[in-house]
């Protein structure tokens, strides 16, 4: 029997998209998307309409498991089948489990998980990784501590789906060099389950029509994107 539902999902949600399906018993085929994309939103995008492009005829929903991530998501068409997606700006919200919990935590709180850390290509890892190998070890330290010089606290996400104390000690061979704290906060998968429960509650999902397409207002607004012929 054919899928009507298929999902596409960022591999740095691999671990805890994995867990909920498993608790759901839910076997819906998964395309995943090279985290390493989301330094460039541009190529990210293509790589989500990719996906979506070839999909089966006989999908008739598709589950877009990703924040907007620096607009990634705008200009996504749906094509011949129906796209829901969280309304939320990056996955830190889907880690921990409500847009609201996220700004519960401030603008100074840099997040990890360790499907985060594994799949670093637009993370702070990353980002440590191309400025040593630019500007050496010495001037490379001094530039990392004003590029993060806006966070207080570096924030190790308990998402249920690995062991915390060796990412968290991970996390804390870095924090000790640019002098950033690091605490652990509880995670939350209720978005994760809600999307694959089909409980596509308005504000919390965009829903977007066969025909339509994502615009930048969808991901400000409730309801449902308006079709584009």
């Amino acid at each position: 029997m054919e899928n009507d539902t298929y999902v596409i999902a960022c591999e740095t949600l691999k671990q805890e998209l994995n867990l909920v399906m498993k608790k759901r018993n839910c076997a819906y085929p998964i395309v995943w998307i090279d985290s390493g994309k989301h330094a460039w939103p541009d190529k990210l995008r293509v790589s989500i309409q990719e996906a979506l492009d070839s999909l089966p005829d006989s999908c008739k929903t598709a589950l877009l498991l990703f924040g907007f991530c620096g607009n990634a998501m705008v200009g996504i068409r749906a094509g011949n089948r129906r796209l829901v997606v969280p309304r939320v700006a990056d996955c830190i919200p889907i880690f921990i489990g409500s847009r609201e919990e996220r700004e519960s935590y401030g603008t100074d709180a840099y997040f990890f998980t360790e499907g985060y850390i594994n799949n670093s290509g637009g993370s702070i890892a990353g980002d440590a990784s191309r400025v040593y190998e630019r500007y050496g070890e010495k001037r490379g330290l001094s530039i990392l501590k004003k590029m993060l010089g806006h966070y207080k606290t570096f924030a190790v996400i308990d998402t249920g789906t690995y062991e915390v104390a060796p990412v968290k000690a991970k996390v804390e061979n870095f924090a000790k060099l640019v002098d950033i704290p690091v605490k652990v906060i509880p995670g939350n998968l209720r978005i994760i389950d809600a999307m694959l429960a089909g409980d596509w509650e308005e504000g919390a999902f965009l829903v977007t029509p066969p025909g339509g397409s994502v615009s930048f207002e969808d991901s400000l607004t409730t309801g449902t994107a308006q079709s584009s012929a």
